[in-house]
């Protein structure tokens, strides 16, 4: 069956990961979707083939993760032929995206204003570090600045004293992309209701702020900030992390400790605890969370997980979950049972496993049809599609306009 987005063409000029990711979610949904690159070495993505010292082996994974089911064409919009090309392709186009910066927009004419003269339905989607406006806006911005460091996420987490932490790769925009799927959907559904286009704006900075609205609310209302959280100093023992005898961690998640408290007692066979005065109250516990952080610490490292798992199950509800690292995550039966991954032959005669799109459609199903084009794969084909000849398609490589 078709996706929800059968028939929308969107026309994607965007490098590594925020904006490319997203388009592979409305890729997924069923839009036909056009990757514009240029064609000396296309996008930077491709060629990083290493990070955090483990090295890609056949298949550009990162890459294919955020470019599969799309075509690539290349186009070298450094020249006014070039640019020509890409605003034939505009005008039959639904979507058009960018996660260049704004000097680079500008000089390559591709703005709003521009395009929205070629074709007034397009919806124009443009993601930037810091935003379009202010002293930082023609600054690059990869999600560890803008999203991880500026937004004040970096300085929440880890243990007071420590060092603010470093965050995995790509972690900010992979997490943004949704936010410009869902965007972008919403101006498409405007577009079907008024017949014209509009421009939508997006930073990886404003997204690292909405996700840490809990801290950023309470310093714009109350002009203070929720302190990082020490685990043996934790003010609800019951959410927090501990370690059990056979070294998995686990999170305990019971926000509402006076519910859970009297089944967390059996579990852990602390009975006695559960009337104690020191701990019979969420506010007791607090007062005195050191004490019985080392307490609940002290039993859950005799146990091992299984058996702590069959102790909390028997004692009844209690929220907690396993910290999965993640060869244990790709094993899951939770997450392998509601589809998680999908698998695709690749051209260089091995398979390759993708995250599917998190949505799920009931009667529009998202599906990973096809894995990421070679750099140019396309480009005669979508050329000719839009009307061209072969022969301004050879003349378009006799002057290196296209591969």
């Amino acid at each position: 069956m078709p996706g929800p987005f059968e028939g929308v063409k969107i026309l994607e000029v965007a490098e590594f990961v925020a904006m490319p990711s997203a388009i592979a979610i409305m890729a997924d949904w069923g839009a036909e979707v056009v990757k514009i690159e240029n064609p000396q070495g296309g996008d930077s993505y491709r060629g990083l083939t290493s990070f955090g010292g483990v090295a890609l082996k056949d298949v550009p994974i990162w890459f294919e993760q955020s470019n599969r089911n799309k075509r690539s064409v290349t186009i070298d919009l450094w020249k006014e032929e070039g640019r020509e090309i890409l605003y034939k392709l505009v005008k039959d186009a639904d979507v058009f995206v960018t996660n260049f910066t704004i000097p680079v927009v500008n000089r390559f004419e591709i703005d709003y204003e521009t395009l929205s003269k070629l074709n007034p339905r397009i919806v124009y989607g443009s993601l930037t570090g810091y935003g379009k406006n202010g002293p930082e806006k023609d600054k690059p911005g990869y999600d560890f600045a803008a999203f991880w460091a500026k937004s004040g996420i970096m300085s929440r987490l880890g243990e007071p004293g420590t060092p603010p932490p470093t965050q995995r790769g790509a972690l900010g925009d992979n997490l943004t992309a949704g936010f410009i799927a869902g965007a972008v959907a919403a101006a498409l559904y405007s577009v079907e209701k008024t017949g014209e286009g509009q421009a939508i704006d997006f930073s990886l900075f404003h997204y690292g702020v909405w996700g840490l609205s809990l801290d950023i609310m309470t310093a714009l209302n109350q002009a203070e900030e929720i302190p990082r959280t020490e685990r043996k100093k934790a003010p609800n023992p019951l959410w927090n992390t501990y370690e059990t005898k056979d070294g998995i961690w686990l999170q305990l998640v019971c926000l509402q400790s006076d519910r859970y408290w009297p089944q967390f007692c059996v579990a852990l066979g602390i009975e006695d605890l559960r009337d104690d005065s020191r701990f019979n109250s969420h506010e007791t516990r607090d007062r005195n969370s050191v004490e019985l952080i080392s307490i609940i610490e002290s039993k859950i490292s005799e146990m091992t997980y299984e058996e702590l798992e069959k102790a909390f199950s028997k004692a009844g509800e209690i929220i907690y979950s396993r910290v999965h690292t993640p060869l244990e995550l790709v094993e899951d039966p939770q997450a392998l049972a509601n589809d998680f991954f999908a698998e695709l032959e690749h051209p260089v005669g091995k398979n390759v496993k993708y995250i599917s799109t998190p949505a799920r459609f009931s009667k529009t199903p998202a599906s990973i049809r096809s894995t990421a084009p070679e750099l140019g794969q396309h480009t005669e084909e979508v050329l000719i599609e839009s009307g061209y000849t072969w022969e301004e398609i050879i003349a378009f490589k006799d002057k290196q306009i296209i591969l």
